[in-house]
């Protein structure tokens, strides 16, 4: 596990994987689900966030434990997302069940709840490795969500988590963030500081007023997608959506999707794949284009600026790729329509 430093922007914030009772779910959040009699059981789903199984009365459900730092705010946020894709028949997002009292969430012990409908199989969400034809199908999910929530505005508001993450904040203040773990980093971080001075001179010179806002998943890969065969069959994680340019999620799927496996790589066939089916269904204009290889080579370098740690060594490979021509031959064979 990469090992984590202490966070400059979050010093308060706590793991809670790490806390006694972590793994305890609270008589108030029973009680206001009505699950007195249900069966409750950890499960290890390789998320941050802790969940737990629920079963009761013959149904299944997926209880949440919130690790983000936040507030209910981004919670309901979430939810509204959730809850409008589901009006549009969008039917492969998790299902939000309220509590008694009709709360999408609760806020309990300073953490979020989020009881969901049960998903997957008894074991719980499938995970796959990535192929040409799961990466189509994901590039295609991606554009209905995409084209679905384009003139969507939850009334609820992100609090400073997870915005100051978007490209559209003033790079200073993303670049301070990089250039301390730089520093923690010491001279394994150089690389890390030099690549982040790029990128962030490079975010300076996009118009972000030309470049449309959708809602975006915010961490759209394949471990957050659920399959049966080469079908999608579930899609997951929405906790950090926020509206933004849809090249927030564009940059990061590109690194996602390549039949490789395991951390973010720049597999130009892999990236390339997905862009053009995603391109095919919901086309970018001629400025989205020319500014997403800037946005790539920064998408993954705030993966590694928001987790704040170690994680640097797995991925400082596929960055210098990215950072040597990798992001425009994936891109390059996109043509406005």
């Amino acid at each position: 596990m990469a090992k984590r430093f202490p966070d400059p922007d979050l010093p308060e914030h706590v793991d809670i994987r790490t806390l006694e009772n972590a793994r305890v779910v609270p008589d108030e959040v029973i009680d206001s689900y009505g699950l007195n009699n249900a069966v409750i059981s950890a499960i290890d789903t390789g998320s941050y966030n802790i969940h737990f199984k629920i079963e009761s009365e013959g149904k299944r459900f997926d209880l949440r434990k919130s690790n983000r730092p936040s507030q209910i705010g981004n919670h309901d946020y979430e939810s509204e997302i959730l809850n409008h894709l589901r009006s549009q028949g969008f039917t492969l997002a998790p299902e939000v069940v309220p509590s008694v009292s009709g709360d999408f969430n609760l806020w309990v012990d300073d953490t979020g709840w989020t009881l969901f409908k049960w998903m997957g199989s008894d074991s719980g969400p499938q995970r796959e490795l990535a192929n040409r034809s799961r990466a189509l199908a994901a590039a295609k999910t991606l554009a209905d969500i995409h084209r679905m929530c384009k003139d969507f505005h939850p009334a609820a508001q992100r609090a400073k988590w997870p915005i100051f993450t978007v490209p559209t904040v003033n790079p200073a203040t993303w670049l301070k963030r990089a250039e301390s773990l730089a520093d923690e980093l010491k001279e394994e971080g150089e690389d890390l500081r030099r690549m982040s001075r790029q990128s962030a001179g490079e975010l300076e010179q996009i118009d972000f007023d030309k470049l449309p806002e959708y809602m975006c998943h915010a961490d759209y890969r394949m471990r957050n997608l659920q399959f049966e065969g080469d079908e999608i069959t579930g899609v997951f994680d929405f906790d950090t959506s926020i509206r933004t340019t849809r090249l927030f999620d564009l940059a990061g799927a590109v690194t996602r999707f390549s039949p490789l496996g395991g951390d973010p790589l720049a597999d130009v066939e892999a990236g390339s794949t997905f862009l053009e089916k995603y391109h095919e269904q919901l086309p970018l204009s001629s400025y989205e284009i020319d500014a997403l290889p800037a946005l790539i080579r920064w998408r993954l370098l705030r993966e590694v600026v928001v987790y704040y740690d170690t994680w640097w060594f797995d991925v400082r490979s596929a960055c210098t790729d990215l950072f040597s021509g990798a992001a425009e031959k994936i891109v390059n064979q996109l043509r406005p329509v």
